[in-house]
């Protein structure tokens, strides 16, 4: 039985109607840009197997210190304990981030990464006492990813439709540009007390068409967000890693989020991995002697070594 035979009697492919798909091809083996299939026949990786594998396949001197880590220690639960790679990859993070960026919150992919920033801006203001601040700004042709918070925050489509009475409240934007920019000013300022966060992809929406735009008006929509005390989460999920001609795409901007999502390219392709970074007043928020300010959220690969030496090595 061939791969494509035992492939179409166990598997279900993403984004995929199974009913009636062309067979998959099956890939044996990675090298650089290159995809090989059973038969030999090589494809060139255009789309970076969804943009992740940015430095090539079986990049050697990442698979070297994945297998090194993984002679030394595999996996740890990472509440209550801690490890050097984990410790070493935010050490080194940090500093690359646009602004001034302060903790990093591991996880294990982007959505995740993206539902751990919501989480962190809709507490954010439950621990400081203001209830009314509840709602998510967000790109109407976004994509943020396909658990259920992310789908929230991403523009209703074909990927939302069976669930968009589940989705939580979103107030949905079109992308600024210079005909619309005061018009999108003026809503930021006339929902400020019911506004926690600020989603978005900067300068690019990725899955939602390749919609480009630019930096100065993302910078004044920024801007009405701090004036207005909006939080700003940048999902530089697609974008990070020098995907816009800058390590991340918010380096083109000179008013910074207060919390990143990373993810695909950060380790290479090599190994699942979320990152989702804060400034010091998010996290200030979470000290209490109160354990419902707690962030009470986990995975159970969180920082697991592995990913974090992938990272490193990426």
């Amino acid at each position: 039985m061939s791969l494509i035979e035992r492939d179409k009697k166990v598997i279900w492919h993403p984004y995929t109607q199974m009913k009636d798909a062309q067979n998959p091809i099956p890939i044996v083996r990675g090298e650089g840009v290159y995809l090989y299939d059973e038969n030999g026949n090589k494809y060139i990786d255009a789309v970076s197997s969804w943009w992740v594998t940015i430095h090539g396949h079986a990049h050697p001197y990442i698979a070297e210190k994945v297998s090194v880590q993984l002679k030394e220690l595999e996996h740890v639960i990472f509440a209550g304990f801690t490890h050097e790679p984990a410790v070493r990859l935010a050490e080194r993070l940090l500093p690359l981030l646009p602004g001034k960026q302060d903790k990093i919150f591991y996880s294990d992919n982007g959505s995740t990464a993206v539902e751990v920033a919501l989480k962190m801006c809709l507490q954010y203001w439950n621990n400081k006492g203001n209830t009314q601040k509840k709602k998510v700004l967000a790109f109407k042709d976004a994509y943020h990813g396909d658990t259920f918070g992310a789908m929230s925050v991403s523009g209703r489509s074909i990927f939302t439709n069976p669930f968009n009475d589940l989705l939580f409240d979103v107030e949905f934007i079109d992308l600024p540009n210079a005909d619309n920019i005061l018009e999108l000013q003026t809503k930021i300022s006339q929902l400020q007390t019911e506004i926690c966060c600020f989603i978005f992809e900067p300068l690019i929406l990725g899955a939602g068409g390749m919609l480009m735009y630019e930096a100065k008006y993302l910078d004044e929509l920024l801007k009405s967000c701090e004036e207005n005390d909006i939080l700003t989460i940048a999902d530089e999920v697609m974008t990070g890693f020098g995907r816009t001609g800058t390590y991340f795409a918010c380096e083109q901007l000179t008013h910074h989020p207060d919390i990143f999502c990373l993810s695909k390219g950060l380790t290479g392709g090599t190994m699942p991995m979320g990152v989702t970074s804060c400034n010091e007043k998010i996290f200030e928020a979470f000290l209490s002697d109160d354990k419902l300010k707690t962030l009470y959220h986990g995975h159970s690969f969180t920082a697991n070594p592995v990913a974090c030496a992938a990272s490193l090595a990426s």
